[in-house]
């Protein structure tokens, strides 16, 4: 039994050894790209001798193939090439292989027939989870959406033969029924002419395989932040763009960006910003959801911006919202999150004991007798009383360790064959940590609230017209302190802890509150942080809207290719503010007595009269852009050659809505240009480009009102070569580009009275002082107040990019750009003119500056889905811009270095510091510093300069030029995300390079202005003192008073403001429709520099902090 059960396996087993014999007797050797599929079986006839059949019904002969054999048997090149659900079986003497389609694996069925497919739907770009994809079985109304995660489940009729998956921007995909294994993991390939992904440029869209122009391309997912701030998002994440934030202020903690870096010291230095077509703010940008966000583009290069012209220079962001589609159900997506932020760095004041006697050592050591006696110090040691002996914490009565933060998005996407919509509504309630204050009857604590709103809508008018209307609303509603929320944290950082309390007891018939105040060491009286912070709030609204109408016209009956578009625009900025304020009771203890039993009775006198009513005042602000643009497009392929053209005419009005005295503020801003393009590429390996702006400015005279600005540009996709085919499998992609053309600037100054820099303006009846004789007299008439220079026209920019761009293994993606750019004609006021000339004040605006920048960009991303349950992301940048002044107009100095022209913009000019004087002998031997011992003379443990010009004195002529620019040379970015069956987590870490932090205006007991003045804990840890004579002491010695030896501007004071931050991390689960996720932003930072954030920059840190957030979300889809 056991013998016959034996040779009946080995009878099964003896075709299948003979298929496998026969299929590996012959190889083939071949690389095919993306041909047809039965080209490739009729090769593999050719070099095995074997006859192929099949059924056209089972198996798509058309179908594309990419793939190269060496050597390859049968059995690995049909296993290769074709589809997992065809069998192979060789037939008629083992020369004969017969296709045909396996029997289908059931999927679970119903008694009814009815069965159950569910899986993944992902993108073919970036393998991300596509969110509310359309499912749906041809010819019926079942269909169902993917969640949050891209999972779905459907349940199929039994009569169904084809399930078919689309998603906006996607190429739709169709699934037999029978193909069950096919749908666990669905990609959909970005939909787009031929295959071709397209990337938005100025005025148009281009297809990113011909692309020559230096073009960043955005994903949307890569800008969700936890900030209502879209540019919170952009540091390290968008390869070109140097990004800094400044502030964690709720609705006013938008980043600083630079496009490139900064390539000129006049004015305009930010970057074009277009939302669908309209040209807007900063603070607009910063409240785009990015839910809404259909593509983001960064241009950098001359031949992506210089369609632009004259506001093209700095570069151009082009920010599209997403348009409804075609689909059988309207898709809803809704998210709900809620978070804390706490700030990721306070700096540490002393308190009051330490601060009461470390004055006392800056007293001491500089010959002065202790000011706070010991029985003040011990009995503030002790807290015997908080009147007496005050020992207030000024940041913890100010504000608090954390707030919440709420914020939900609504949106709906939908169609039908005509007419689709997208709709979006977002609402964002930030609040700051100020405290509620005790002694207050209204908070006056931050309280930020955006409403957002997106509708667009599209239809077909006719068969050849379409159009669409895009309108966003932003409301911005602010309430807050009336005093500035930075005054206010450098009053609680600053103010003294010892010489008074926040409040006094009050008698009963006081209907106001008692705030504490002392006599200031020169004059007045000190400023109390809590009034200040008690004394009233403001109410400010800002409205944003927009709207843009699009009408686009086919005209192929005239030519093929050929087609128009028309664009009106208008954009309405609205601003006003109601501030209510009273002024706070001021109280100063001037006695106090202790009864028998040890309580404290108190005597205080009014130093001021205060208010108890409410002040009101107001603010208004806005104005109205009205926008028209008219295109022509043509693009059309003739065999290999791939031929366009774009020819744009554009104008613009904007009008201010203020009140205001200067003439110039009323005029209104105009601006005129035409735009065009030409693109040739042949048989998709050498591409060509050029471009032109000419654009005219109302800034300049006439003669000089319009500049001419081309560019052109070349590529070469190697990869496409022939020669490249043996490769094409390892390295997809290698593309060469290069590009050069000029672009213009003409904003010349913020001040509305620099608009006209051609004309000069006199003003009559003026008083004026002169001397006649010996006599001093007053006398009236004409003064020129504007002196102008006909001559004044466009800044310049001159721009070379050189590019690579680089595919492997269809997974990993790399783009290096080096770039150069030259701008001339920089807009600046003279400054080397002396007083005798007579002109200060009203010296002429000319194009007199040149500055040169250069740097690399790089971006890397890496995908690739190793099953429908695991899917990894990588991605990374790196960017570098160095930019150096090569003439600007400076006074004559005797000494080169004393000469700004040669280092970056954003240079530090102080004095080299060579440590701390060891003793007397080594002050008496080095040159004299006496020119700034202008309060005590020098000391010991004071600053020692380096004196440059070998004059042996130091003063300001040893000041000079050094160390890395306060704005960072070098953004770099990194990270993952890793998405694990419906786990998902991210990460990503953002740094910084090349630039110094300098601090000033932090400096003890005192400043330039005024004595009294707090004190950081670091200066008491870590200064130098006559206890610990350490010349490498972080701090010199202490003083009194402001020391205007040991506060100068120095090397000293120059700290490396490099960093590495754990921006964002994420954490989330899908379950169905539902998504849930925690996330949190600036969790961790390294740095050398540990007083402040870093990210802040040079100063004091004395301003709001940047914030550390956590948040858990809800994502919703429907």
């Amino acid at each position: 039994m056991h013998v016959n059960l034996l040779f009946k396996k080995i009878a099964a087993l003896i075709p299948c050894l003979l298929l496998t014999v026969a299929l590996n007797a012959q190889t083939v050797t071949k690389a095919f790209r993306s041909v047809p599929l039965k080209t490739v079986l009729e090769e593999v006839e050719r070099q095995t001798g074997y006859s192929i059949l099949f059924e056209n019904e089972d198996v798509d002969v058309s179908r594309p193939v990419t793939a190269t054999f060496k050597d390859a048997t049968l059995q690995t090149v049909l296993d290769t090439v074709l589809d997992k659900s065809l069998r192979y079986p060789v037939k008629g003497g083992g020369k004969l292989v017969s296709i045909s389609r396996r029997s289908p694996v059931s999927a679970p069925t119903a008694p009814n027939g009815e069965m159950t497919v569910a899986g993944t739907v992902i993108s073919s770009a970036d393998n991300q989870p596509i969110v509310g994809a359309n499912i749906y079985v041809e010819g019926t109304n079942v269909g169902t959406t993917t969640d949050a995660g891209g999972n779905y489940k459907l349940t199929v009729p039994a009569s169904a033969k084809t399930v078919t998956v689309s998603f906006l921007g996607y190429d739709t995909k169709k699934i037999s029924v029978r193909d069950i294994h096919l749908f666990k993991l669905i990609t959909l390939a970005d939909a787009s002419n031929k295959l071709e992904d397209v990337v938005v440029v100025g005025f148009g869209v281009q297809k990113k395989e011909s692309l020559v122009g230096a073009v960043q391309s955005v994903k949307p997912s890569d800008l969700q932040t936890s900030s209502s701030n879209l540019s919170t998002s952009f540091s390290g994440k968008i390869a070109g763009v140097i990004a800094v934030q400044k502030s964690g202020e709720p609705g006013a903690d938008g980043a600083n960006f630079w496009i490139r870096g900064i390539s000129t010291f006049g004015s305009g230095q930010s970057p074009l910003l277009i939302l669908d077509g309209v040209e807007i703010t900063n603070q607009m940008l910063n409240n785009i959801p990015p839910e809404t966000i259909e593509s983001f583009s960064v241009l950098k290069d001359a031949t992506a911006t210089a369609l632009y012209g004259s506001r093209g220079a700095n570069g151009v962001m082009i920010i599209t919202t997403k348009n409804g589609r075609d689909s059988e159900k309207m898709t809803i997506n809704l998210r709900a999150e809620f978070g804390a932020s706490a700030p990721t760095r306070v700096p540490k004041v002393a308190d009051g004991i330490t601060y009461m006697e470390t004055f006392n050592e800056a007293r001491t050591t500089r010959g002065e007798k202790p000011y706070y006696s010991n029985e003040k110090i011990m009995g503030t040691k002790l807290g015997l009383d908080p009147y007496v002996y005050p020992n207030v914490d000024w940041y913890d009565m100010l504000f608090k360790d954390c707030t919440f933060n709420q914020n939900f998005n609504f949106n709906m996407t939908g169609g039908a064959k005509k007419i689709d919509y997208f709709l979006n509504a977002s609402v964002y309630n930030e609040n700051g940590i100020m405290r509620k204050p005790e002694a207050s009857k209204f908070d006056t604590n931050i309280n930020a609230q955006k409403y957002l709103f997106q509708a667009n809508v599209s239809a077909d008018a006719t068969k050849t017209t379409r159009v669409s209307l895009k309108m966003n609303t932003q409301l911005h509603y602010r309430h807050a302190p009336i005093q500035s929320v930075s005054d206010l944290f450098a009053y609680a950082m600053t103010g003294m802890p010892c010489e008074f309390p926040a409040t006094l007891p009050g008698e009963e018939s006081d209907t106001f509150v008692r705030f504490g105040t002392n006599n200031a060491w020169n004059s007045g009286f000190f400023t109390n942080p809590y009034a200040q912070l008690c004394r009233g709030y403001g109410d400010q609204f800002r409205g944003h809207f927009t709207s843009a109408l699009t009408v686009n016209q086919n005209l192929d009956f005239i030519t093929k290719g050929l087609s128009a578009t028309g664009m009106a625009t208008f954009y309405n900025r609205v601003y006003s503010a109601v501030y209510r304020s009273f002024t706070p009771f001021m109280y100063q203890l001037t006695d106090y007595n202790i009864d028998e039993a040890g309580n404290y009775s108190y005597t205080s006198n009014s130093t001021n009269t205060g208010t108890t009513y409410l002040g009101t005042t107001r603010g208004k602000d806005g104005y109205r852009e009205l926008a028209f643009q008219a295109k022509i497009d043509y693009a059309r392929t003739f065999g290999k050659h791939d031929v366009g053209a774009t020819i744009v005419y554009m104008q613009k009005e904007r009008n201010m809505n203020i009140s205001d005295e200067q003439e110039y503020a009323a005029l209104p801003y105009r601006q005129q240009g035409l735009a065009g393009r030409v693109t040739y590429g042949f048989d998709k390996r050498y591409l060509f480009e050029a471009n032109f702006g000419y654009n005219g400015s109302e800034n300049f005279a006439a003669g000089k009102r319009f500049g001419f600005f081309p560019s052109v540009a070349v590529g070469w996709v190697i990869s496409n070569e022939p020669f490249w085919k043996g490769i094409k499998e390892q390295v997809n992609l290698f593309k060469l580009r290069a590009s050069y053309g000029l672009v213009g600037n003409d904003v010349i100054s913020k001040d509305y009275a620099d608009r006209f820099p051609y004309l000069t303006t006199v003003d009559m009846g003026q008083g004026y002082d002169v001397y006649i004789g010996n006599n001093f007299e007053r006398k009236y008439g004409p003064i020129l107040s504007v002196y102008g220079n006909p001559n004044a026209t466009w800044e310049e920019s001159r721009k070379l990019d050189i590019g690579v761009e680089i595919g492997l293994f269809d997974s990993l993606n790399i783009i290096f750009d080096w770039f150069k750019e030259k701008r001339s004609g920089i807009f600046m006021q003279r400054t080397s003119l002396p007083s005798t000339f007579g002109m200060s004040g009203i010296t002429p605006w000319a194009n007199i500056g040149k500055v040169d920048n250069s740097g690399v960009d790089i971006s890397v991303d890496y995908n690739k889905a190793f099953s429908k349950d695991l899917i990894l992301s990588l991605r990374g940048t790196f960017t570098y811009a160095h930019n150096e002044i090569v003439e600007m107009d400076e006074p004559k100095y005797k000494w080169a270095y004393q000469y700004k022209a040669g280092h970056p913009i954003n240079s530090i000019q102080c004095l080299i510091a060579e440590g701390l004087f060891r003793d007397e002998e080594e002050i008496a031997s080095s040159p004299s510093q006496d020119i700034y011992a202008t309060t005590y003379p020098i000391r010991p443990g004071d600053v020692k300069y380096r004196d440059l010009n070998d004059d042996k004195i130091i003063d300001d002529n040893d000041m000079c030029w050094t160390g890395n620019p306060t704005v960072p040379e070098i953004i770099y970015g990194f990270g993952f995300s890793l998405k694990y069956k419906g786990f998902d987590c991210s990460a990503f870490f953002q740094g910084q390079g090349k630039v110094s932090i300098l601090m000033y205006n932090y400096h003890p007991f005192a400043t330039a202005a005024t004595p009294g003045s707090g004190l950081m804990q670091w200066i008491a840890d870590e200064h130098w003192s006559e206890d610990d004579p350490n010349p490498k002491a972080l701090y010199p010695r202490l003083s009194p008073l402001w020391n205007n030896n040991n506060t100068k501007a120095s090397t000293l004071y120059v700290r490396n403001g490099k960093m590495l931050r754990l921006k964002t991390a994420e954490i989330g689960y899908t379950y169905k429709k539902m998504r849930v996720y925690v996330s949190g932003t600036n969790l961790l930072t390294f740095a050398p520099f540990k007083y402040w954030d870093p990210e802040k920059g040079s100063g004091n840190g004395l301003g709001y902090p940047l914030q550390r957030t956590y948040n858990l979300g809800f994502q919703f889809n429907f």
